[in-house]
């Protein structure tokens, strides 16, 4: 086989062997104009897709800082392999909306269940977030106030698998959630005035954030034990193009989703003042935030047992005041809170300014977590029990990651 250049960059020979066994199985011919068919409906099972979004993560870990050179590379690679012909931007956008996927059910359009992205769109996607978040962590690190940043959401626990953007117009592509910890709740309006200086981020919604963070210090100080964090969606590439994307005539928006906390809330979160997790307690803090609160928000267990909470807000100055809970103990089952969830399950801290430093802290939640399962599991040993069933999101982990977080879990 000749290499190309993204040869010359990393190695990609796995990636290549399984594409090429998945291209095989789902019918060789990736062109929407092809009369080629199967005699039924293929079967994609998860061992094979699950892979291959592993193994696009450990070449991506060769291209820190060119993520961009990385998705070229990838189209090179798969156009290889799909013995695709034709311009740059034709290869990208046939690989991008592969309609081959369209015969399996979990990528298709529904009103009741999420799509799943096509491995191309998922890759892309992943780095696009990966290269943004870099660049946000670049931006701020312009500003005063030293920040911890950690990655949660779908480029956490659905990285190359499970991260969608736009291909088709009308798609909701997935958000970057990211929670951002400063030692102070003074510093914060500090810190979302350094995101001005984003220039690839909505400016309206920037400026609604920056006074919205007066706002919420006044919160703060009106109730300094509430333990009150500021949330806010914020679009980015909206006004401008992100060139990688409209070379190739693609959407490049979706919504960057922050979520900023004190290092007193943040402890809060991660249950730092608790030796181990008790029974029968709850603890709660308030999110204000922009968008109105969802009436119900689903909470559930190691054994995977979904129990509604109803969510309690006030409408206040430019948002919203939620009480969300940081977890639930009754029944002599934890259950983690959706600001948890943005931790768990990979306990992921993309970056630690001192004089922070949680990654210490982090470990220990963790390990807390894990010695809470280890409790209910004795007490319950008929039950199937594993930390990915704790997580709101956990039907869309990419396998490697579910398998991941369970081996650990399995370990404790």
């Amino acid at each position: 086989m000749v290499q190309g250049k993204a040869d010359s960059r990393a190695d990609w020979g796995q990636v290549r062997g399984l594409y090429e066994q998945m291209s095989t199985i789902l019918g060789k011919s990736n062109d929407a104009t092809s009369t080629f068919e199967l005699p039924g409906p293929p079967e994609l099972p998860d061992i094979i897709s699950g892979p291959l979004a592993l193994r696009f993560g450990r070449v991506f870990s060769a291209y820190a800082g060119r993520e961009e050179i990385f998705g070229n590379d990838l189209l090179e690679v798969m156009s290889e392999v799909d013995s695709l012909a034709g311009s740059d931007r034709d290869r990208f956008r046939q690989l991008y909306a592969d309609l081959r996927f369209e015969q399996l059910t979990p990528y298709r359009v529904s009103e009741t269940k999420r799509r799943r992205p096509r491995p191309f769109e998922a890759a892309i996607e992943t780095c696009r977030r990966i290269r943004d978040m870099n660049t946000l962590r670049r931006v701020i690190s312009t500003g005063k106030v030293p920040t911890a940043g950690i990655l949660g959401g779908s480029a956490n626990y659905g990285r190359f698998y499970n991260v969608k953007g736009h291909p088709r117009v009308g798609a909701t592509p997935s958000d970057l959630d990211i929670l951002l910890v400063v030692p102070n709740a003074k510093e914060i309006p500090d810190l979302c005035a350094t995101l001005g200086s984003f220039s690839e981020l909505d400016g309206g919604a920037v400026d609604k954030l920056v006074a919205r963070s007066h706002i919420h210090q006044a919160l703060v100080e009106s109730d300094p034990q509430a333990g009150t964090l500021l949330s806010q969606k914020i679009p980015i590439w909206k006004d401008s193009s992100d060139a990688f994307m409209e070379q190739r005539g693609l959407e490049s928006n979706y919504d960057i989703s922050f979520h900023i906390a004190s290092l007193d809330v943040f402890e809060k979160i991660i249950l730092q003042s608790m030796p181990k997790i008790p029974d029968n307690s709850r603890v709660g803090i308030l999110d204000y935030r922009a968008d109105r609160p969802l009436r119900k928000l689903a909470s559930r267990g190691f054994n995977g047992i979904d129990a509604w909470i109803a969510q309690e807000y006030a409408e206040v100055d430019s948002g919203f005041l939620n009480q969300v809970q940081v977890f639930d103990s009754y029944g002599q089952r934890f259950k983690p809170g959706i600001h948890q969830g943005l931790v768990m399950p990979e306990f992921e801290i993309r970056w630690d300014d001192e004089p922070l430093s949680l990654r210490v802290p982090v470990a220990h939640f963790k390990w807390k977590v894990l010695e809470r399962l280890r409790q209910e599991r004795a007490q319950r040993p008929w039950e199937v029990q594993l930390l990915s069933l704790s997580h709101a999101r956990f039907s869309i982990f990419a396998p490697h990651v579910k398998q991941q977080v369970d081996n650990l879990s399995i370990e404790s």
